[in-house]
């Protein structure tokens, strides 16, 4: 590709409207002074945002950012087609094959174990037989985004909620429920479930202060155009001691290192940021967290690597494929090779406090 190595680019204002665009001067997390990471980004992945885009990566903090990038008012035209448009599916347990069952009793016995929670069909052996299929045990941990047990009445807050599926589970676990989400046609469908919801950004909760025990941002943080802000009012809305989990793309990836501009990761014009394991931490620690648990995996590689590839084929990455048996094999070798760089999956998955500020 041609890489345009002036600022002053005007690529990203053809297709989108030329007064829907602002600039970012300086790393919007340390304010620092950035080289140029990539030129012409289009969107691969739902083909819907128009536009070229180019992408810088601080020298200081090596957060990566989209320079111009959409406005609030305008950031919608890249929404269009998102999944959050789509109502999220419960197969019913009835309906499911003999096999299946069981898995999903299992899987119930180890949410109950685990997170206090009181669903059925459920199998008690699950609480002890997924200790022997520790990634699968991921998956329903991440599910659930390693919520704390419930032992009182928890409320919680989903930021981005989009389908709505993580809050009708942690609801079914046991917790009180509130989301907002920019997206009408999400908040309509939130509200049509009986959902505590809001339409907008975490501001719309600004009349919630400390009342949240756990806020959640799944995949949402690179989707903001003031992250840090976004944080602190985070804290804001926070109980004392309470939790906030994010999960996000991260810059430095293996993934990323490898596909470059194809990485699945990158999603312009939608991710407006892209932090790595030390700016976010850096963000957290500065807005009043303290970081409990990182949890760095690599289970993700393999599916993130076959959507890269796919998008490097101009090919649909939602589209069903087989992942390569390659890629499943070095998404196996970095789990369990010793020498793996933590700081190199896939995302950046934290679970931070709430601290007393001084």
């Amino acid at each position: 590709m041609n890489t345009v190595e002036t600022k002053n680019t005007k690529a990203s204002l053809k297709e989108w409207p030329s007064n829907g665009l602002e600039r970012v001067e300086a790393c919007p997390i340390c304010e620092g002074q950035a080289r140029h990471l990539y030129a012409g980004l289009t969107d691969r992945v739902f083909r819907c945002a128009p536009g070229h885009w180019d992408m810088y990566q601080c020298d200081t903090c090596g957060t990566a950012y989209l320079d111009p990038r959409p406005t609030l008012e305008t950031i919608h035209l890249a929404y269009q087609r998102y999944y959050t448009h789509n109502e999220p599916v419960h197969q019913q347990t009835t309906a499911l094959p003999g096999w299946r069952r069981h898995i999903r009793a299992l899987a119930n016995g180890y949410r109950n174990s685990r997170y206090g929670a009181n669903l059925e069909p459920s199998n008690r052996m699950g609480a002890w037989l997924l200790l022997l299929a520790p990634n699968y045990r991921q998956a329903l941990d991440r599910e659930l985004r390693y919520l704390p047990p419930l032992l009182r009445d928890g409320s919680l807050l989903d930021v981005g909620f989009g389908s709505g599926a993580f809050l009708r589970l942690a609801q079914r676990v046991g917790w009180r429920v509130s989301g907002v989400d920019p997206d009408p046609v999400a908040v309509t469908n939130g509200i049509k479930a009986g959902l505590d919801v809001r339409r907008g950004g975490i501001n719309a909760f600004a009349d919630a202060a400390e009342k949240f025990d756990v806020i959640t941002l799944n995949h949402v943080i690179e989707h903001v155009h003031d992250p840090v802000e976004t944080i602190s009012q985070a804290y804001t809305l926070l109980k004392p001691g309470g939790r906030l989990y994010i999960e996000t793309p991260n810059v430095n990836s293996y993934g990323s290192q490898r596909f470059k501009e194809f990485w699945r990761g990158l999603e312009p014009p939608r991710h407006l940021i892209l932090f790595n394991w030390a700016s976010m931490n850096s963000v957290l620690r500065r807005c009043g967290f303290q970081v409990d648990y990182a949890i760095g995996s690599f289970a993700n590689y393999a599916s993130i690597a076959h959507a890269s590839k796919v998008i490097r084929d101009n090919g649909d990455p939602y589209q069903k494929k087989y992942i390569s048996v390659l890629d499943k094999l070095v998404g196996f070798m970095l789990r369990i090779y010793p020498f793996s760089q933590k700081e190199r999956t896939e995302f950046i998955t934290v679970i931070a406090t709430k601290q007393e500020r001084q």
